[in-house]
């Protein structure tokens, strides 16, 4: 009798232990396998840059009224791009493609996205609408807003974008998204409209978190 009750419970024991090790352990050795193989299998693509210029210090107001600096995205990897609301080309393609972007990285704290509006004449509550239009999560996609002259010098100077023609027109603006790395180094161009460049964004984005040493 005795000796039943022993098998009885050295087989509730390694039942037990074999539903952990199907239902549990393997999962999540498998998961920790996945994460590991795809850190350790990265590859920049074409598009990645030996680091190119640091950008230069900045201070604008995003579309929930919040302060964004350069200290601000230090340490982080960050996407900027440059815009204006009532564009009705390359905008919305590739603000759509930035949605795209977030999408992949939006629980990562160690990545942004910086939008930089050109319009001077757009208000907090324009900028919150477009905002708002392609979904933006506060606390990873920050649209900018501030004296024009600033954002214009920084998008040429500091970013090396084209932001407006010789004659203050926007139509002719950058349609480039430009990858920064964690120590604010300019790391690639990637162009926003075209969907084979900013799948190689997304690549180079995860190289530069999980991947390259800094």
């Amino acid at each position: 009798m005795k000796r039943s009750k022993h098998l009885i419970i050295i087989g509730s024991i390694l039942t037990a232990f074999i539903l952990f090790v199907i239902f549990v352990y393997l999962p999540y050795a498998d998961k920790q396998s996945q994460t590991t193989k795809m850190a350790t299998s990265l590859w920049p693509s074409e598009n990645l840059r030996d680091p190119v210029q640091e950008i230069p210090a900045f201070n604008f107001i995003d579309q929930n009224n919040k302060t964004i600096t350069n200290e601000y995205v230090k340490g982080k990897v960050y996407v900027a791009d440059f815009f204006y609301t009532t564009c009705e080309a390359a905008c919305p393609m590739m603000s759509t493609q930035l949605t795209k972007v977030q999408k992949d990285f939006i629980k990562n704290n160690d990545f942004r996205i910086l939008s930089f509006a050109l319009d001077p004449n757009d208000s907090l509550s324009v900028i919150k609408t477009f905002a708002d239009k392609y979904e933006a999560n506060d606390n990873t996609w920050h649209f900018l807003r501030g004296d024009s002259k600033k954002i214009y010098k920084l998008g040429e100077e500091g970013f090396l974008q084209i932001v407006k023609d010789g004659d203050n027109n926007f139509e002719g603006h950058t349609q480039k998204l430009t990858l920064v790395d964690k120590k604010g180094m300019i790391r690639g161009f990637y162009l926003g409209i075209d969907s084979a460049e900013v799948a190689n964004l997304i690549n180079d984005i995860n190289y530069l978190l999980n991947k390259e040493q800094i």
